[in-house]
């Protein structure tokens, strides 16, 4: 698995292609170093309704509790979604570099 980007959310392209389907809304966080930080998944959406709204959450390996998450008005609309998982990265970069 090539790892290009600082911050990689391993599964989100599957999950995209299946039609946002819920058994695949989650997946692992992995650094481009190989380090694994914890994991991703999307919550609160309708995987029938382009337009539904919905939440990605990053929960740090070994725990339970959210550590950061970003809501999305529009699941299949790019702006909203893509904006959401935007913010989340750099929220897991800044505070991965600051960790």
């Amino acid at each position: 698995m090539e790892l290009i980007y600082p911050i990689n959310f391993v599964g989100h392209d599957e999950w995209m292609d299946s039609g946002y389907e819920p058994k695949l809304a989650h997946g692992d966080v992995i650094t481009r170093d190989g380090e694994v930080l914890g994991c991703w998944r999307v919550v609160g959406y309708n995987h029938n309704d382009d337009y539904s709204s919905g939440r990605f959450e990053f929960v740090l390996n070994g725990e339970n509790d959210v550590k950061f998450a970003e809501d999305f008005a529009m699941l299949d609309v790019r702006n909203s979604r893509g904006f959401a998982l935007s913010n989340l990265t750099r929220t897991i970069r800044e505070w991965h570099e600051n960790e």
